[in-house]
């Protein structure tokens, strides 16, 4: 298996291969699960800064939880 480029993967790409249980050919993803991917893949260029906490009181107030 030939590793994926982070700047061309797609969500119908599969880091595991064809056998992963994850893998369709149509996903079920909507519209709140792709805006989190697109958020994340932001974050991981470096676009926009990542949530930091310094404890889990810390993170849960922010979250509202």
């Amino acid at each position: 298996m030939t590793a994926l480029d982070p700047e061309t993967v797609t969500l119908e790409d599969c880091v595991y291969g064809d056998d992963c249980p994850l893998h369709t050919d149509n996903p079920p993803f909507n519209a709140k699960v792709l805006a989190a991917v697109a958020e994340s893949r932001a974050i991981m260029r470096g676009e926009i800064p990542a949530q930091k906490y310094s404890s889990l009181e810390e993170a849960r107030k922010d979250l509202g939880v």
